[in-house]
């Protein structure tokens, strides 16, 4: 026979076991919906991503190989210094978009060429807003 005390604890000890499983799935869950990460063009290469499947495309913009094209169009590359994709955008660039920095798009592959709907741009840790620069 259990003590009442000894059995009282038992079932707090299950409780907070429980609780404790309960927050972390659930933290766990809204982090998987919030965690939006990107492929490299070698991840993307590997993985066989099927055609007109949306992801996010992460690498470097390949140097000479921005080329303005009709309207507002904008063709590049993308590599992670393994694997090249060349991506086509229709829209205006953000203003840290240029060549050797670290670019996120988003679209679908389509006849091996990646169609961005969305370009996001990535800066350094040196990066310095123009305003606050001061020069010597």
């Amino acid at each position: 026979m259990i003590r009442k005390n000894r059995l009282n604890r038992i079932y707090l000890i299950a409780f907070f076991l429980l609780s404790l499983g309960a927050i972390t799935f659930f933290v766990l869950r809204a982090l998987e919906n919030n965690i939006d990460l990107y492929l490299t063009p070698t991840e993307v290469k590997a993985q066989q991503i099927q055609e007109l499947e949306d992801f996010k495309l992460g690498g470097m913009v390949k140097e000479n190989s921005v080329e303005m094209l009709e309207e507002l169009n904008v063709s590049f590359v993308v590599t992670d210094f393994e694997n090249e994709i060349s991506v086509i955008y229709k829209g205006v660039l953000p203003n840290l978009f240029k060549e050797n920095s670290g670019v996120v798009a988003s679209g679908f592959l389509e006849e091996n060429k990646f169609i961005a709907y969305e370009i996001l741009a990535k800066h350094d840790e040196n990066y310095m807003p123009v305003k606050l620069e001061v020069s010597d």
